[in-house]
C-alpha cells in the first residue's frame, strides 16, 4: 500500500526547497526529525564534492549525536576531506532544531546548524566553515516499509582566512537539498542524499544507528 502526501506537504516541501539555507562540508544527511530527549545517533558517513572549476573532494565523517531536548538535537563530528593527493583533517559540533512536527503541522521541518574547524592544513582553509540548512521531511509508506524523503536548501559559509580556499570556498555559496532516509532494521538506517547548487554539486550516503529517546513525539 502506497500512502502519498497530500498537495499541501508537496508545496510546503517545495517551498523549503526554494527559498531555504550546503552542511557537513557540503551535505546534512538527516531527516527534520529530531531523535527526541535522550536519543542518541551515529553516523558514518561519505561524500563527493565538486565546486564549479575545480577538482572533486572526497570527504568522509563519522558523527556523535545526542537529544538533549525533545525538539534539540546536538552532535560532535570528526572528518577528513581530500583533493588533488592532499588531506585535511576537522572536527566540528552542530545541532537539529525542530520547528514544525508533521502531527500538528503535516509536516516536519528543522533548522540544522554546523560549524567545523580544520585540524590540519590551516593554512588552506576558512578559519571556520559555517552549514545553515532549513530541512522539510515526511515519511511515506511504500509497501511494508516507511522511508522518509526530504528536501530543503543549504547555505556553506565560510568564516576568516579564505584567501587559499583549498578544503572549503572562498565565498558562501548555496545548494537545494534531496535526500531519502530508508530503514534497514529497528536500529539502523541508511541516507542518500544530492545537493545542487550554481557553484557546488555533491552526493552522498551514510548509515546511522539510532536510539530514539522516550520522548520523541510525531
Amino acid at each position: 500500500m502506497l500512502l502519498m502526501p497530500s498537495m499541501r506537504h508537496v508545496a510546503v516541501l517545495l517551498v523549503c526547497w526554494l527559498i531555504g539555507a550546503a552542511t557537513a562540508r557540503a551535505q546534512v544527511l538527516v531527516t527534520a526529525e529530531t531523535g527526541g530527549g535522550d536519543g542518541q545517533a551515529v553516523m558514518a558517513a561519505a561524500n563527493l564534492i565538486t565546486p564549479k572549476d575545480f577538482g572533486t573532494l572526497a570527504n568522509f565523517w563519522a558523527q556523535y549525536s545526542y537529544g538533549l531536548a525533545d525538539r534539540l538535537d546536538v552532535f560532535a563530528a570528526y572528518g577528513n576531506i581530500s583533493v588533488f593527493g592532499d588531506t585535511q583533517h576537522y572536527v566540528g559540533v552542530g545541532s537539529n532544531v525542530g520547528i514544525l512536527r508533521r502531527g500538528r503541522h503535516g509536516l516536519d521541518v528543522s533548522f540544522f546548524n554546523n560549524a567545523s574547524v580544520p585540524v590540519t592544513r590551516r593554512h588552506q582553509a576558512a578559519t571556520v566553515l559555517v552549514t545553515l540548512a532549513l530541512v522539510a521531511s515526511h515519511p511515506v509508506t511504500l509497501g511494508s516499509v516507511v522511508v522518509t524523503p526530504y528536501g530543503g536548501f543549504n547555505t556553506l559559509m565560510p568564516i576568516g582566512q579564505r584567501a587559499l580556499g583549498v578544503f572549503t570556498p572562498v565565498e558562501t555559496l548555496h545548494t537545494g537539498i534531496a535526500g531519502i532516509a530508508i530503514p534497514l532494521n529497528k536500529t539502523w538506517s541508511a541516507y542518500a542524499e544530492y545537493n545542487l547548487g550554481p557553484h557546488l554539486k555533491s552526493g552522498g550516503v551514510g548509515v546511522v544507528w539510532v536510539r530514539p529517546g522516550p520522548s520523541t513525539r510525531p
